[in-house]
């Protein structure tokens, strides 16, 4: 997606995966990369997890939808983590229902994050 009359299309690239499960690297991590129109000035590019893709931050900082996108695929991830960490035992079998339908519900707005990544970065100028 690109600003009005700007003529500019966010580059983007499938997600890498980070370090492990739990690993605070995964939320939204920052690396510099050569620029396509200079291989001396790096540009930095935000890995968004739960969309499966990467942003530039110029873009994100430039493009209101892919800043939406930033913070939303942050939040599902933080949402995520925050989950997995609560996991009840079994000898708790309502807390667990409860736990599994949660799951279900966070793995729905994962779901959502890929479509609206799609929406926001794979829609023609």
């Amino acid at each position: 997606m690109s600003a009005p009359g700007s003529g500019v299309h966010a580059g983007l690239m499938p997600c890498r995966e980070a370090a492990g499960p739990g690993s605070t690297s995964e939320m939204v991590t920052m690396s510099t990369v050569p620029s396509r129109r200079s291989s001396r000035r790096p540009s930095t590019v935000l890995h968004l997890p739960c969309a499966r893709r990467t942003v530039g931050v110029e873009a994100a900082l430039r493009l209101p939808t892919v800043m939406v996108l930033v913070v939303e695929d942050t939040c599902t991830l933080i949402a995520l983590r925050d989950w997995q960490d609560r996991e009840p035992p079994r000898r708790r079998p309502r807390a667990r229902h409860r736990w599994h339908a949660e799951g279900r519900r966070l793995r729905a707005k994962e779901q959502r994050m890929l479509e609206l990544a799609e929406q926001c970065l794979d829609a023609p100028d």
